[in-house]
């Protein structure tokens, strides 16, 4: 009687942990939940305050007030930011011309191999799948880009970028620096052209070539908005989406769109 006793009250235990367990198990699975519906509604919330941030930055385009790109308080705790990126300030791996990339990795110290690796896997969807056939620490990985239609802006590329194109040189880095901080930015070739004498037959014999390549305004613009809810920023959960954007007098015209 008391073995039997006994192996009841064991059989009691193991069923009260059981249930303690599962018990356990569903709480948890509820926190989960709840954190996640959570997390989606925020998410939500932060995809609308990016769109918002969009809509500004059309409207300050429009308005003329476009380096105006302090974060929108849109109240509740939620916020947006957005930044603008000239695509063309930096060379497109897919389109620009092996001699072009070759002389870029010598401007930034990379090794030859880098760009055969480059070449043969182009064309690239994305930087990050540069990014993956690079080192992390390549120099490349900040004056590439797989956006814009391939021409260079030469009054927003770095001076490595320049200089890896045939005809240009140091003086045309400096005659541009100079005009770039004088608020009179350069804006033709032609102009270029008169400006660097002591480079200028060089860049007379190659002034085919670099007229087909280069710009001085920006054909595209990449616009990025963060939305966001709460006090930790876009260190935190938040959504981004961003545009590629043709830009008009009057509007930017989307071409491409992202969201993640």
């Amino acid at each position: 009687m008391i073995e039997r006793r006994g192996f009841a009250l064991l059989a009691v235990l193991w069923v009260v942990a059981a249930l303690t367990a599962m018990v356990g198990l569903g709480l948890g699975a509820l926190r989960i939940g709840a954190q996640g519906s959570a997390n989606r509604l925020q998410l939500t919330r932060g995809r609308w305050a990016a769109e918002a941030c969009l809509a500004v930055a059309a409207a300050r385009w429009a308005g003329h007030r476009f380096t105006d790109t302090a974060a929108v308080d849109l109240g509740r705790q939620t916020r947006c930011a957005w930044r603008a990126d000239d695509p063309t300030a930096r060379l497109n791996v897919n389109t620009a011309a092996p001699a072009v990339l070759y002389a870029l990795a010598r401007q930034v110290g990379s090794p030859p191999p880098v760009i055969d690796t480059l070449l043969a896997h182009r064309p690239f969807e994305d930087t990050a799948q540069v990014r993956a056939e690079v080192k992390a620490d390549s120099p490349l990985l900040a004056v590439l880009t797989t956006d814009g239609p391939g021409s260079i802006n030469l009054n927003n590329a770095l001076p490595a970028i320049v200089m890896s194109i045939p005809g240009l040189g140091a003086e045309a880095v400096e005659q541009l620096t100079r005009y770039r901080q004088l608020g009179r930015p350069i804006s033709s070739l032609d102009q270029l052209t008169s400006l660097v004498a002591g480079t200028r037959p060089e860049l007379l014999a190659h002034y085919a070539d670099v007229a087909s390549l280069v710009t001085f305004a920006p054909p595209q613009l990449l616009i990025t908005a963060f939305g966001w809810v709460g006090e930790r920023g876009p260190q935190g959960l938040h959504a981004t989406i961003e545009i590629l954007t043709v830009p008009l007098p009057d509007r930017l015209a989307v071409i491409r769109r992202r969201l993640w």
